[in-house]
This record gives structure tokens, C-alpha cells and sequence, in this order.
């Protein structure tokens, strides 16, 4: 067994991007002390160390603890700063979050820079959906042991013995009803570079609805237009909310430079080329006059970071989607987000693919809205690994029959085109994912993650992409 790098263990903290993520969230609190919500702290991962400040024997009662996190009692709350230093991100947990948020105060006046309270405590937290536990082994962790010690190659393909630790580990599982997951979640992209435990599907958000849409033209026949393309992403985001694409920093610096480089633009006053959180805010809140000559760049298949959505583009006689219905999408996602849809999430993945293999997880049950759903996080010691959740993914597309069914006056969807939308949506997922895992993960070791309870898990060798 080999301790994971330091970087493995929490987020690079000087990164723009993750300071303006915790910073966007201590925004969105409102609150003097800083907070930060459940479905932040969910989402993270092992990102961020999460301290439980309570006493002991609230841990293994009624309410139990979070997987994976620490204890340090409120009498011994300096040892954090001492021991973890200014810039670990850290975040504290109480009932309801009254002892947190005192506490977290009193970090800050002891110099830690990345410290918040959960919004509501471990009320908010099961309330919202989310699993604890009443294990004693909280009590055997300290705050200079790592999280989780997990032993993973520094090259070559995992092994079956390098996911069974990783999934055992509850550090690097957390557990949500789908029901939660489907009014407050997000579906990300397989890509192994998103560090947050999430429920991954090829493109996340985007590529399913891209493959939604698609199948709707198939069975009715009628193709869509950019007006109801960005009509239905409204109604996309009134029913299910949270919406994910993603892009990467190579696709990004792409960007910018073609953006920079645009005498269209050379009049108008643009961030410094290094000016990470400048191009952000930029892209973000464009000048209307600028905008119709950016959405010819962000249309640009070389300035798209998410390879699902880029092969999608490119390779449409593989993937099943009119070229022009991504374009429609592309510009009704930007469009909204520069008219101030709150919904819409942009994120922006750092570094190179370094997947070493792809896993497939399953809740070996059948799955009904109240269905517990293991969030499994894709870095694996100093690798990462593509993590798709096929199950759930085929459970939203039995929602999404419904959603369109309910729009009649944008989607002609007769009684017999039901069960045909929902063959065609999952047959033309299959066939998608097919591609792109041998775009993006030719040769690599295939496993099953098959949960039958909160604790027990089998993985199973599915062979190789």
C-alpha cells in the first residue's frame, strides 16, 4: 500500500478555477460566516477534507456521520489549523450547523484560507437525500492520515484489485436517492478529469439531451429547429434543473487565442491572454454587440473540450445526430447562459486524459425514484478512471419520455411513439458510448462495479475496450 501524492489527496488550491468555485459558493450563501451547501459538499469527492465536529457519540447515533469524513471534537478544533495548514480545503460539520459555523470563524481568525461550515449541518444533509453512517471506524482516522490510502499504478492499466479498494473505500462513494439526484443532481461526463463523484454518462447533461432530441426527430419524423431546440432546454431546466457540459484547458487556451486573435473584436476590451478568471467573467457575460462573432468560436469543433460532444460534431454517421441540431444546442446553452440562466453549469476540466480504465457502475436491484445511487469518484490513487452509470442514465431517459410527452405544443409525441422514443434513446446511447470509449479509451481494462448494499460490492472483469 502506497500513500496517494499530496495533490491526489486535496485540490490544487491556487487554481483560478478551484478558487472561483469556492468562492462562487460562499457568494451564493449570503451568510457572514462562510457555508456551503450539501450538494457542494457531495459532489466534491475526496476535494476537500470534511471535519466532523461533534461529540462522539452523536457520530454513531440517530443521525450517524458522513462516509469518509474526519473527527476532531469542537474542544480540539486549533489542531486543524495545525496540523492541515492555511490552504486545505476544509469543511466542518455540526447538527445544524450553528457549532460549525463558530467554529469555521474561528479558523479563518487562525489563518486558514479555504474554510466553511455545511449550510444546515447533518440535517440538511440527510434531508437532502444523502447517506450516513454509523460506523466506529471515524474514531480510528486522524487529521494527518490521509482520507483514503490507495494504491494505483503510476503507468499502465489498473487492476481488478485496484478498484475493488477504490469502491470499497467510503471516502470515495457517497450514497443519494435518485430522487434527489434527478430534482437537484447533475449528470457528468464520463471523463476521468472531473474529480467530483458524480453519476457519469457519456457528454453528461448535454449528450443526453443531444441523443433525446435526436431520437424525437427519428420517431416523429420532424426535425427541430433552433427556436425549439432552445425552447425545450428552457423547459429542461424548469423540470430538472441543474444542467452540466463541460470543456478542458486545452480546448479553452484554444479558445481564447482564436478569440484574441478576431479582428472583429480588436475593438473591444479583452482579458490578458494569462488572465485566467478574466476570460472567464468574459465568456460568461459577453457585451451583446460581441456575442454573434464569440458563438462562431465556441461552435468551432477544436474549441469544444468534451470529446463526447466534439465526435458527436464530427462524426455524425456514428453518433446518430444532425450536425446542425448540436449547433442549435450549442447556441440555445450559450444563449441562455449569456441571458442569465442559473442552471447552467460550465465546467472546465484540467489536464490531459490519463484514464487508465473505464468503469461501469450498477445497484444490483431494480431501480425506482427512491433507489439509493453510489456517486463513485474517477481518480484512483494517481489515476483516474472513465465512470459511467448506465443504470441511471436509462432510468432518466424513462423520465425524459415523460417530459416530452408533457410538450405537446413543441414535440409531436403520439401514444405509439412512446416505447420507440424510449428503445431509440437507449439504443442510440449504446451505440455512442460504443464510439467514444474507442475514441478515448482504446485498450483499456473494462469493470463492473455491482453495489448490492451500502457496504458490499462485487467487481467483475468485463474484459477490454
Amino acid at each position: 500500500m502506497t500513500t496517494p501524492r499530496p495533490d491526489a489527496v486535496a485540490p490544487h488550491v491556487n487554481s483560478v478555477l478551484f478558487q472561483m468555485k469556492w468562492k462562487a459558493e460562499l457568494r451564493a450563501s449570503g451568510a457572514m460566516t462562510p457555508r456551503v451547501p450539501v450538494q457542494f459538499v457531495a459532489e466534491q469527492g475526496r476535494a476537500l477534507r470534511v471535519i466532523d465536529i461533534r461529540e462522539k457519540e452523536e457520530l454513531t447515533g440517530l443521525m450517524g456521520h458522513i462516509p469518509g469524513s474526519l473527527w476532531v471534537p469542537l474542544e480540539r478544533i486549533a489542531e486543524v489549523s495545525q496540523q492541515l495548514g492555511p490552504d486545505m480545503p476544509v469543511v466542518l460539520v455540526s447538527h445544524s450547523g450553528r457549532r460549525a459555523g463558530l467554529a469555521t470563524q474561528f479558523l479563518q481568525a487562525l489563518g486558514m484560507r479555504y474554510v466553511a461550515a455545511l449550510s444546515g449541518g447533518m440535517l440538511a444533509w440527510r434531508n437532502a437525500g444523502y447517506s450516513a453512517t454509523r460506523h466506529s471506524h471515524i474514531f480510528e482516522r486522524g487529521l494527518t492520515t490521509p482520507t483514503f490510502v490507495e494504491e494505483g499504478p503510476s503507468d499502465g492499466p489498473l487492476t481488478k484489485a485496484h478498484i475493488e479498494q477504490h469502491v470499497g473505500d467510503p471516502s470515495q462513494v457517497r450514497w443519494a436517492r435518485l430522487s434527489a439526484l434527478l430534482m437537484s443532481g447533475r449528470r457528468s461526463c464520463v471523463d476521468g478529469r472531473d474529480e467530483q463523484g458524480v453519476i457519469g454518462t457519456p457528454g453528461g447533461d448535454a449528450g443526453e439531451f443531444l441523443l433525446a432530441l435526436a431520437s424525437v426527430e427519428r420517431i416523429t419524423g420532424k426535425t427541430l429547429d433552433l427556436r425549439t431546440v432552445e425552447e425545450i432546454l428552457l423547459q429542461e431546466l424548469e423540470v430538472f434543473g441543474r444542467f452540466y457540459m463541460h470543456t478542458d484547458t486545452l480546448a479553452w487556451g484554444k479558445l481564447v487565442a482564436s478569440i484574441s486573435s478576431d479582428r472583429r473584436l480588436s475593438n473591444r476590451p479583452l482579458p490578458p491572454l494569462n488572465d485566467e478568471a478574466g476570460w472567464h467573467a468574459f465568456l460568461g457575460h459577453p457585451a451583446p454587440e460581441s456575442r454573434s462573432a464569440l458563438m462562431e468560436h465556441l461552435l468551432e469543433p477544436a474549441h469544444l473540450g468534451c470529446g463526447h460532444l466534439k465526435l458527436m460534431l464530427t462524426k455524425p454517421e456514428d453518433y446518430g445526430v444532425r450536425p446542425e441540431l448540436v449547433r442549435s444546442f450549442l447556441r440555445a446553452y450559450h444563449d441562455l447562459r449569456w441571458q442569465g440562466m442559473p442552471d447552467l453549469e460550465f465546467v472546465t476540466l484540467e489536464g490531459v486524459h490519463d484514464e487508465a480504465a473505464v468503469l461501469s457502475v450498477y445497484v444490483e436491484q431494480e431501480l425506482w425514484d427512491m433507489s439509493s445511487i453510489p456517486l463513485v469518484s474517477p481518480s484512483v490513487g494517481p489515476k483516474q478512471v472513465f465512470v459511467a452509470h448506465p443504470q441511471v442514465a436509462a432510468k432518466h431517459r424513462d423520465h425524459y419520455v415523460e417530459f416530452f410527452r408533457r410538450l405537446p405544443h413543441l414535440v409531436t409525441l403520439e401514444p405509439h411513439h412512446v416505447e420507440p422514443l424510449r428503445t431509440e434513446m437507449n439504443a442510440i446511447a449504446n451505440t455512442q458510448l460504443g464510439h467514444t470509449l474507442q475514441h478515448l479509451a482504446k485498450g483499456l481494462p473494462l469493470f463492473e462495479a455491482r453495489f448490492e448494499g451500502g457496504d458490499k460490492v462485487r467487481v467483475v472483469e468485463a474484459g477490454k475496450v
